[in-house]
């Protein structure tokens, strides 16, 4: 049974630009909330539109032990052209106190963990990955974790210096970025599920996949795995529309 959700008042403590469209939002939360959830899961956000309650979905972009520890939730949004509750987030402050509810979804990772992960993320789909892969590693996973991360140009690689680190800390992470319209990107260049296709040909077993992003690109990813031969219980979805 689904845990019932739980509202909270959440003051806005960081604005972060991390490109032109996209920007990372501490949430502090009073020390007596309780700000359990699951890495992978998301919340709501409550506002008002034309006078009525409104609500939208924004995956949790960090783990669970920075709401354990410090009682802060983090979001990675993306304006959108027309979107309502981002342009209306893009006019927030430091300081502004915002609506919310915790926790809702079910894309979790499974455990223990049997496999090695791959993660596979387009744009703000990285969010809910974020807090996966942290937690894997507050939690000593010592399984190999990939993280394969589409994007159209090289400014859109969201914490791309946060990855590389993580790389250098944890030999087991691996970070391959791919970037379809780079200026002057000499890395991978191809669409995460050829990426995906052209890094674990032939092998069927032993991973375990966790996608993220808009329709199109889950579909094609998981259309991608079934043809390899992945099994369906080992491929995991959160679909943005």
């Amino acid at each position: 049974m689904a845990e019932k959700p739980r509202f909270y008042d959440a003051k806005i403590s960081k604005i972060i630009s991390l490109s032109e469209t996209v920007k990372h939002f501490v949430l502090d939360y009073p020390s007596e909330t309780d700000t359990r959830f699951i890495a992978g899961q998301f919340m709501m956000v409550h506002l008002e539109k034309d006078g009525k309650p409104h609500k939208k979905p924004y995956s949790i972009a960090s783990s669970p032990v920075l709401a354990a520890n410090k009682n802060q939730i983090e979001l990675c949004i993306k304006i959108v052209e027309g979107g309502y509750v981002s342009t209306w987030f893009f006019g927030l402050k430091e300081g502004d106190v915002i609506h919310t509810s915790i926790p809702y979804g079910v894309f979790v990772m499974r455990e223990p963990w049997q496999d090695n992960l791959v993660f596979v993320g387009t744009g703000t789909g990285v969010a809910p990955l974020r807090g996966m892969i942290k937690n894997l590693f507050e939690k000593n996973c010592t399984k190999d974790i990939w993280l394969i991360f589409g994007n159209r140009y090289e400014t859109d690689v969201l914490y791309h210096q946060e990855w590389l680190d993580l790389e250098k800390a944890h030999t087991n992470f691996h970070f391959i970025p791919t970037v379809s319209r780079g200026k002057n990107w000499t890395g991978e260049t191809a669409y995460v599920q050829d990426v995906v296709k052209k890094k674990f040909a032939g092998k069927t077993s032993g991973l375990d996949f966790y996608g993220c992003g808009l329709v199109p690109m889950c579909q094609q990813l998981k259309a991608s795995l079934l043809e390899m031969g992945i099994p369906k219980e080992m491929i995991h979805f959160e679909q943005f529309t």
